[in-house]
């Protein structure tokens, strides 16, 4: 048996190897670029440069242009909160308060950890200037996720997930982080100096006034 050509030898799984870490590399390269400057100012010869990856690299791993910007916003929805993780707590035997306490954790510590990164400069850049990519990025990470946010809200409160005011709630829930995401820093400079993105107490607020919130909605929805 030649085994050579075996597909477990190291030779022939370096360039597999080559070709991830120079996508990752071409990946990391447009996430900076694209928060700095946003999609429209970003060009391809950028990317390539900062990159030391040439064009046909950038097509053969995502297409062109368009498709990194399509992989840099996926990329930055999964560093903040992965859809896989709010399936895994969504589909637990904890009870409902207790996933949505989960899932808040996870946002939370997601925009402290990623205050520095690209991947929130992005995302911002997106939802203020949004781009042709967008509306297929929201089907994909944001729509799913809404789901299983409606879902849990609509357990706690005793409501059907498509109901008015599970609906409201949600937007009620999850707005302070779409807030912080986008206006945190700003926020913190000019309006409210000293306010600190303190993981703990933030969500231990959060949850407190969500369920206080939630509770009072499922009484005033319930039939006398």
């Amino acid at each position: 048996m030649d085994l050579s050509a075996s597909p477990q030898t190291p030779a022939a799984r370096a360039p597999r190897q080559d070709g991830q870490a120079t996508r990752q590399q071409i990946l990391e390269t447009a996430g900076q670029l694209f928060a700095e400057q946003g999609y429209a100012n970003t060009t391809s010869k950028q990317i390539c440069e900062n990159s030391k990856a040439n064009n046909a690299s950038v097509n053969y791993h995502f297409e062109n242009k368009d498709g990194l910007y399509r992989a840099v916003l996926r990329e930055a929805h999964d560093r903040l909160l992965r859809i896989e993780t709010m399936i895994t707590l969504s589909q637990s035997q904890d009870r409902a308060e207790d996933k949505l306490r989960a899932i808040v954790t996870v946002l939370i510590e997601g925009l402290a950890n990623q205050r520095e990164g690209w991947a929130l400069k992005v995302l911002t850049r997106e939802l203020l200037s949004p781009s042709s990519v967008l509306p297929e990025v929201l089907e994909e990470q944001a729509f799913p996720k809404a789901q299983i946010v409606r879902n849990i809200l609509g357990q706690i409160m005793q409501l059907p997930p498509d109901d008015p005011a599970t609906l409201r709630s949600a937007v009620s829930v999850f707005a302070p982080c779409l807030f912080l995401l986008i206006a945190h820093e700003p926020l913190t400079r000019h309006v409210l100096p000293g306010l600190a993105l303190d993981p703990p107490a933030l969500i231990e607020h959060m949850m407190s006034y969500a369920l206080a919130g939630l509770a009072a909605v499922s009484r005033a929805s319930t039939p006398v």
